[in-house]
């Protein structure tokens, strides 16, 4: 029965120095975590979430690129403008948008005045009205050209 007591007892011992002796294994230096700024720091410190950003109430831009084709609505209250810059190699048909309300998710129309096809290449701008709809109420601005459902506008300002 001694030999086991023997036996365990110098696996603790090795198992106590392995893991001093791997702890000390940095050689002296800490690790480098990263690229480092003008004051040395390596720039692992932690500055928080990003901030949301904040619009001006009453007023919003709505950003749209994809492919060569480039959307921008600007809304003030309840109106505003949709400008079509076609840069690709096709017509397109008359643009259409839509709201999704922020609230309920209901979908809400707009009417863009005048709206026509976009040749291949050409700008074209159009007025539109939200209606009854403030522009603080938008939860998602959606184009379609036509038929064709292009997908969501990101709001940048």
């Amino acid at each position: 029965m001694p030999r086991p007591v023997k036996t365990t007892r110098r696996f603790a011992v090795l198992t106590l120095a392995s893991a001093l002796l791997l702890g000390a294994c940095t050689g002296g230096e800490e690790p480098n975590v990263g690229p480092t700024d003008s004051t040395g720091s390596t720039g692992s410190q932690d500055t928080g979430p990003t901030p949301a950003q904040t619009f001006t109430p009453g007023v919003g831009v709505f950003t749209y690129e994809n492919a060569g084709l480039k959307v921008t609505v600007n809304i003030q209250g309840t109106s505003g403008t949709v400008e079509v810059d076609n840069g690709t190699d096709h017509d397109l048909d008359k643009p259409d948008l839509y709201v999704l309300d922020a609230v309920d998710g209901h979908e809400i129309q707009v009417e863009v005045q005048g709206s026509e096809p976009v040749a291949a290449g050409d700008p074209a701008t159009f007025e539109i009205s939200l209606g009854e709809t403030e522009v603080d109420q938008i939860g998602l601005l959606v184009l379609l050209f036509g038929k064709d459902n292009y997908g969501a506008f990101v709001r940048t300002g």
